[in-house]
């Protein structure tokens, strides 16, 4: 299924914000160690009435919360809500691992996630790392 997935794209408008999961494959296979740990990449295709829409990569780091490390929507499937159900589903997951809150980082600018993940709940921590900035949601 790996090329189905990778053949997965954002919009145009969005590249510049979101890796390929051909880049986040890669990324996945030789992650680079976070604060001197190790670093478990955690990736699913994600499908939607019998089709690969998105995908979703979680970075876990022992004694750290889990990073939301990519998220795609396939330009082909936005607005149908499927973003928002990836989150759901991952709040459950995080849950499963114990974990009290989700961080997520992305790059400012017109056609930002930005939104999107504060209309989930996601608070900006006030911290900038990499130019990008970083954001946490308690899981309650």
């Amino acid at each position: 299924n790996s090329r189905a997935v990778e053949e997965l794209a954002t919009h145009h408008s969005q590249r510049r914000f979101v890796a390929t999961v051909e880049q986040s494959f890669s990324d996945a296979l030789f992650p680079r160690p976070h604060e001197g740990k190790e670093v478990t990449p955690w990736l699913r295709a994600v499908r939607a009435d019998g089709d690969f829409v998105g995908f979703v990569m979680v970075a876990l780091v022992e004694g750290s919360p889990p990073y939301l490390w990519r998220l795609l929507v396939d330009r082909m499937h936005q607005r149908r809500g499927l973003g928002d159900r990836v989150i759901d589903l991952l709040i459950d997951q995080c849950r499963v691992w114990g974990a009290d809150r989700l961080d997520v980082s992305w790059c400012e600018g017109r056609g930002s996630p930005r939104t999107f993940y504060e209309r989930r709940g996601f608070v900006p921590t006030g911290k900038i790392e990499d130019g990008e900035t970083e954001a946490r949601l308690v899981l309650g």
